[in-house]
């Protein structure tokens, strides 16, 4: 049960660009256009031949026609798509001496399509050479844009560490599903075990002293444990360890069955399909060339500028996890170790633009033995919106006099 779209079969390329040219709209030609031409980058890809239908409408066209062009995902991001209408001679509207063929063109950038999910698009047409700000919406005499509409699909692979995950991943669940098939059916309400189990009555005998005496200890236990608590942290971290990895792979192995993973593709199908269609998201999944940077991988998931609470919370968060080392001193201090450049990354994409220093004043204090205590992402916030607030709230005080003035005038005239 994957939440990704399904990659291209064919492993000889790793990407391939197929524009199917549907209609053409409102053209300031009373024929039909020889042909529509496809160019990615500076390769030419190909041609569409005559229409294969007029629309009831005066000037539009239905084609249905394919181009397809092949290369690597990372050309196709480094390239824009151009597509040219070119009229046939003698076919302008409005006569005149200049009755040359007449191009009509539409471009849009290759790195906007979602790869492997189908878009279709409409395009405003302009003018060949047309670099005024206004092109892209040059209009006909009865001043409608003439348009071409397009369906778009981009191809391409996974990276090779994202398809040898998936691949590791169906073959895990293809081994718990195999399992679970063959395992007997254990579903049975607690209320009906003494009836099919009946010698489960015969160990209340025993068991209701033992639990009598446990919860008559509990205070005495919980009193041992806080006083000796310097002695018992290690056994208990030891044992937390321990217990952890137990639930940890329990959880593991619940969550790969069906069952499991419907629940799991509940919660995690939203985020991953938001995360797969920014761009970072494409970058990070699909083989495009460059994989994104670790900070603008975090910028994705933190908060931006205009989120001043949220920014607040996640800063307060990453301290507190800095701060953590102190629960464990010697071992925490070797945290820090991968902690460091964490929180040097994530202080960095939140406060670069307002304190480009911040970072490398949170991995040194963070990277030096207690030192921690140094909250760096708050201060960030602080040095980002404490101007902001203050000068907020310095109009606020401005206002509350300017009406205790006016209160108190109003006051002394009665």
């Amino acid at each position: 049960m994957s939440t990704l779209p399904q990659p291209m079969s064919n492993s000889n390329t790793t990407g391939k660009l197929t524009v199917t040219i549907l209609s053409a709209y409102d053209l300031d030609t009373s024929t039909a256009p020889q042909s529509i031409t496809l160019t990615v980058g500076d390769e030419v890809v190909g041609s569409t031949s005559a229409p294969s239908a007029r629309h009831k409408e005066k000037k539009a066209f239905k084609y249905n026609q394919k181009l397809v062009y092949s290369a690597p995902l990372g050309v196709f991001y480094s390239s824009n798509a151009l597509l040219t209408v070119q009229s046939s001679p003698d076919s302008v509207l409005g006569g005149g001496e200049d009755q040359t063929a007449q191009q009509l063109e539409a471009e849009f950038p290759i790195n906007s399509l979602h790869v492997n999910e189908p878009q279709w698009i409409i395009l405003n047409l302009r003018k060949k050479g047309d670099d005024s700000t206004t092109a892209g919406t040059d209009t006909v005499e009865d001043g409608t844009v003439p348009t071409l509409r397009i369906k778009a699909n981009l191809e391409g692979s996974y990276r090779p560490e994202v398809a040898a995950m998936l691949h590791s991943s169906k073959a895990w669940f293809n081994l718990v599903d195999g399992l679970h098939s063959n395992l007997p059916s254990i579903e049975m309400n607690i209320k009906e075990i003494p009836q099919k189990y009946p010698v489960v009555k015969f160990f209340l005998i025993p068991a209701v002293p033992l639990a009598a005496i446990v919860v008559a200890l509990l205070p005495v236990i919980a009193g041992i444990l806080i006083v000796g608590l310097p002695f018992f942290l290690p056994f208990l971290v030891v044992l937390a360890g321990f217990v952890a990895s137990i639930l940890g792979i329990g959880a593991i192995l619940y969550y790969s069955t069906p069952e499991g993973r419907g629940k799991v593709l509940n919660l995690v199908h939203p985020v991953a399909s938001h995360l797969i269609s920014t761009p970072v998201g494409q970058r990070l999944v699909y083989d495009t060339g460059a994989r994104p940077s670790p900070k603008s991988m975090a910028q994705l998931v933190l908060p931006g500028s205009d989120d001043m609470v949220a920014k607040l919370l996640a800063s307060l968060a990453i301290d507190f996890v800095g701060s953590c080392s102190y629960l464990l001193p010697g071992v925490g201090e070797a945290f820090d170790l991968a902690w460091a450049p964490t929180q040097t990354i994530m202080i960095s994409a939140m406060y670069d633009e307002s304190t480009p220093s911040l970072k490398y004043v949170s991995f040194i204090e963070e990277i030096l033995p207690f030192t921690d205590v140094v909250p760096s992402a708050t201060i960030g916030w602080s040095k980002e919106y404490a101007p902001v607030l203050l000068s907020i709230g310095q109009q606020k005080v401005h206002e509350i006099i300017v009406a205790a003035r006016r209160e108190k005038d109003v006051a002394f005239a009665k």
